[in-house]
């Protein structure tokens, strides 16, 4: 199934927020972040390729036990 234009977006503002995640060493910045990217992805569209997210992201994703 190929990705919709809003499956492109969310996977955008994903990678935006791994940003984020990488950009503090604060804690609970780091946990609030850490949430936001849970949400992100439970309700993402079931088209969103996450292949197409970058290796970094990819790995703080698996880092963060969020990719499978």
């Amino acid at each position: 199934m190929a990705e919709t234009m809003f499956a492109a977006l969310q996977r955008k503002q994903i990678e935006v927020t791994i940003g984020e995640l990488l950009l503090t060493d604060d804690f609970y910045m780091r946990q609030e972040i850490a949430e936001r990217l849970r949400h992100l992805i439970a309700h993402a569209d079931p088209t969103l390729d996450k292949t197409q997210l970058s290796e970094g992201a990819r790995e703080e994703l698996h880092e963060l036990h969020l990719l499978q």
